[in-house]
């Protein structure tokens, strides 16, 4: 990874045939990923028989900043993206519903292989959500959300701040967290501790990593928001301050 999503030149050296992506809003490091990176994905998809990119539609309903960016699914001319997503953020995890939209040649292999399997989500349940569609409430639903989502993420934002003058703040444009990253040099388990004692449970990026990255990877720390009110990250904010020792210069005092 880079600053623009998956590193192209690495991805050719790995030799791998098949990239896992999420350009909408890359968990944990919420990069959404720009036009010229998704081009330079698919030249790299094309320019060999049998690569595909599964693209995972992560967190695309809730952007807050700039304009829609097509899914590489829609910028595909040569069938070799998988496109899927889940219902999962916008509506309800517990429905446990998701989604693949499969290349054509695909799709027929698809069929002839896997014609034994039959989904574990109760058709009942498909019809509903098919209706909720189709009547247009899902649209509905999904622009209140996104208002109630935004403002979360705005308040969480702006109590940010102060925070500018030892942390630096990213993935702001989209999705449901943001990202701290330490410019102190303290150590993210020390970061995550002094939270803690103060009664805000945090998370570290380096939990999100495979094998371990020792001194490879700043100290960043996940902030979340979707089940929070206003007023608790209010609170939260409050209480990170102190425990952060983020303080006003002038008056020495914890904004």
């Amino acid at each position: 990874m880079d600053r623009s999503g998956m590193d192209v030149e690495l991805l050719e050296k790995s030799g791998a045939d098949i990239a896992y992506v999420m350009p909408s809003h890359q968990y944990p490091t919420g990069i959404v990923m720009p036009v010229k990176r998704r081009q330079e994905l698919l030249v790299w998809a094309y320019e060999k028989e049998g690569r595909y990119l599964i693209e995972d539609d992560y967190d695309s309903e809730f952007r807050y900043k700039g304009k829609p960016i097509p899914a590489l699914q829609g910028m595909d001319g040569r069938n070799r993206v998988i496109y899927y997503g889940t219902f999962s953020k916008s509506i309800a995890p517990a429905i446990r519903v998701s989604y693949m939209v499969l290349p054509g040649p695909l799709f027929a292999v698809y069929r002839d292989r896997m014609n034994f399997y039959a989904s574990t989500v109760s058709r009942i349940d498909q019809n509903i959500l098919y209706q909720f569609m189709a009547e247009g409430h899902y649209e509905r639903h999904l622009n209140r959300m996104r208002a109630v989502y935004k403002a979360k993420h705005d308040t969480l934002a702006a109590g940010l701040k102060p925070f500018e003058s030892q942390f630096l703040i990213r993935g702001e444009h989209a999705g449901l967290h943001l990202l701290l990253t330490d410019c102190k040099g303290r150590a993210e388990n020390l970061l995550i501790s002094m939270a803690a004692k103060s009664g805000v449970k945090v998370y570290g990026m380096s939990g999100y990593f495979i094998h371990e990255q020792p001194d490879t990877y700043p100290s960043t720390i996940v902030l979340g928001f979707a089940s929070l009110t206003e007023e608790e990250i209010k609170t939260g904010l409050a209480l990170l301050c102190q425990a952060w020792s983020v303080y006003d210069g002038k008056e020495g005092s914890c904004v």
